[in-house]
């Protein structure tokens, strides 16, 4: 397989279809966004697709959905099988929602939701806990850096995998930072997202942003070895 090509086992447009009618569903979509966080509702078939390449490569994971809204990405890894998932978001409306619609799909015992505050190197959970992180953090629009301000974090908790929903045009950027904290960045796809007109600064009724799917992939510390003589 190429590297940056998504795994596709059990991957069918027949399949992602008919569980992205059942996330949108039972899922709320995200209503009243803040600006300030720039929330947007994850679309349920790029939730999918992001499930499907993380629970092939670690099946049964344990995941932490950082900024997790109503949690379309935590649910869409239950739903293709992983084992459990932590939920985190700043916004205290959410929490309710998410388990609401957790119990609905039979995954009551499956989802943890946290109500905190993620900074770079800061945040309430434990490193070394996780398989994977799963995030669509702010685009850093209305606050640079607020991006990255999630992934450092996501980073910091040691997974094997992290991946991110990132405006798109940064790539190399993103490639050295990862690179710098011990991760390799590597580019899925792009596609437009659908961002609803529930900003009072929208002027379309749906606006489309380009986006990059991006898994970082923990490196090895045998690559980074000196040869021995």
């Amino acid at each position: 397989m190429r590297q940056g090509e998504p795994v596709t086992r059990g991957f069918t447009s027949i399949r992602i279809s008919r569980l992205a009618r059942v996330l949108e569903q039972v899922v709320p979509p995200i209503r009243d966004p803040r600006v300030e966080l720039e929330q947007y509702t994850t679309p349920s078939e790029t939730a999918l697709r992001v499930a499907f390449d993380l629970v092939n490569r670690i099946p049964d994971a344990t995941i932490a959905d950082l900024g997790a809204g109503t949690c379309r990405l935590a649910l869409a890894s239950l739903l293709v099988g992983a084992r459990m998932v932590v939920a985190v978001d700043v916004d205290p409306r959410f929490p309710l929602q998410c388990l609401r619609a957790a119990e609905k799909l039979g995954f009551a015992d499956s989802v943890t939701y946290v109500v905190s505050w993620i900074e770079p190197n800061r945040g309430p959970l434990k490193p070394g806990v996780f398989d994977a992180i799963v995030t669509n953090p702010p685009f850093g629009v209305h606050r640079r850096g607020a991006d990255w301000a999630i992934l450092r974090y996501a980073i910091s908790l040691k997974p094997k995998l992290v991946y991110a929903i990132l405006k798109s045009g940064n790539l190399e950027f993103h490639k050295r930072v990862a690179e710098s904290l011990g991760y390799e960045a590597v580019k899925l796809w792009t596609e437009e997202f659908p961002i609803p007109a529930s900003m009072a600064h929208h002027r379309s009724r749906i606006r489309r942003v380009a986006v990059d799917v991006i898994r970082f992939e923990r490196i090895s510390s045998s690559r980074h070895a000196p040869l021995r003589a």
